[in-house]
This record gives C-alpha cells, sequence and structure tokens, in this order.
C-alpha cells in the first residue's frame, strides 16, 4: 500500500479534490445558474496549486511538483465554464485568473521584503520566495495553456468526450513546457529539471481519464439541467 501511495499520490490527491470541488460547484451553480460559482473555484484552484507546487513529491518514476491536484480541476471548470457561459465569458475568467496571480506574486514579494520584528523568520525566502517565483511562472503558463484550452474547447463543444481528448493534451504539455523551466530553473540540478518535465507531462496526461470522467459527471449532474437538453 505505501508503495502505491509513493507511486499514485497526485492521483489519488487529485481524485478527491475534484470530488471537493464538483460537491461545491454542482449544488450551487444549479441554484444560482451563474458562472460565478464556477469562476471563483477555477481561480481559487489556480492559488492553491500555486502553494502547494513548492513541495516536490514522486509520480512513478518521476520528481513532480505537489500542486497537481488542485491544477487538474481547474480543467473540468473549464469545460463547463466554456460550454454553458461561452468563449467570450470564458475568456474573461482566464483574465481574471492571470491578473489575480500578478496580484498574488506582488504579495509574495511584498512579504518577502518587509522588516522583521525579530529573528527567527529567515523561512520566509524559502517558503514565499520560490512561492513568489512559481506564482511569476504559472501566469505564463496559464495565460497561453489555458487559452488554447478555452478555444479548443469551444471548437469541440458539441462533442463531450473530444473537447476534453483534444484540448487536454495540448494544453497540459504547453503549460508543462513553459512552467516547469521558469519555476525551477537554477533551483533543482538540471537533470532534475528535465525529469520534472518529462514526469509532469506524463502526469497530466494520465490526468486524462479523470478529467474525462469529472467532465461527464459534471455534464449529467448539471448540463442537461442547466441548459435544458443532452449535448451529443
Amino acid at each position: 500500500m505505501l508503495d502505491l501511495w509513493v507511486w499514485f499520490n497526485q492521483v489519488v490527491g487529485a481524485t478527491l479534490y475534484y470530488a471537493l470541488v464538483l460537491a461545491i460547484a454542482v449544488p450551487l451553480t444549479l441554484r444560482w445558474r451563474s458562472p460565478y460559482v464556477l469562476a471563483s473555484l477555477y481561480i481559487a484552484s489556480y492559488v492553491i496549486s500555486q502553494y502547494t507546487s513548492p513541495k516536490l513529491t514522486t509520480f512513478a518514476f518521476w520528481i513532480v511538483p505537489g500542486g497537481n491536484f488542485p491544477f487538474v480541476a481547474t480543467v473540468a471548470l473549464m469545460d463547463l465554464i466554456v460550454v454553458y457561459w461561452g468563449l467570450g465569458v470564458a475568456r474573461q475568467v482566464i483574465l481574471a485568473g492571470f491578473l489575480s496571480m500578478i496580484l498574488l506574486y506582488a504579495a509574495n514579494m511584498f512579504t518577502v521584503y518587509t522588516p522583521d520584528p525579530f529573528p527567527g523568520f529567515e523561512w520566509k525566502h524559502d517558503v514565499y520566495g520560490v512561492s513568489g517565483r512559481i506564482a511569476l511562472a504559472s501566469p505564463i503558463a496559464y495565460l497561453v495553456a489555458e487559452m488554447v484550452n478555452a478555444q479548443l474547447t469551444w471548437v469541440y463543444r458539441r462533442v463531450w468526450w473530444a473537447r476534453t481528448l483534444y484540448s487536454d493534451p495540448v494544453a497540459l504539455t504547453v503549460d508543462t513546457l513553459i512552467f516547469v523551466p521558469i519555476a525551477f530553473y537554477g533551483e533543482v540540478p538540471l537533470g532534475t529539471l528535465v525529469d520534472m518535465v518529462v514526469g509532469l507531462t506524463a502526469l497530466k496526461l494520465t490526468f486524462i481519464p479523470l478529467n474525462l470522467l469529472a467532465v461527464y459527471t459534471a455534464r449529467k449532474a448539471i448540463e442537461e439541467q442547466l441548459l435544458g437538453r443532452s449535448m451529443s
């Protein structure tokens, strides 16, 4: 059991996080029939992923950032936003998420350089400094990858499985190829950096069946009721 946890902890974490997000999103979206719930959970999941990513962990044979389980939940959330409220609203939410990350980066840097009242706060450079760099890397990777994801989801919006199978591999791979070098170059050995790129790409592609399940669950729970029709 311990070996399975070492290998697949991120998959287990993502599954549980997905379930929690959908447990919040489904009833509130059906009650209010508004994009605000999905948009809030979407942006919150990205911010959470930034604070959990500095903790490196393992997936199969690779070393990967630990913040993937909240990140991948955004795939299902963006799918819902695009399908229910259109590409225009999706782009507005993506831009809002981008700006929230800029604010997070500014807040982290301000926190690092605020004066200490007494010794013992040396840890702030390790905690907020790394998070600040990740908060810089994330907006760049995020903006590119999510715009690609939203566009592909919109193109294939009428076929629920296609909008996941076609958009996810492209968007998740683009995100990794941009995010990891900016966030971790110089912080870890070059071999570890390459290992992280390969491992994180493999991990995110492994999440695609889970993404399909999450999108299908959301479709059955929300889509047919919210839109009043079943999408083929």
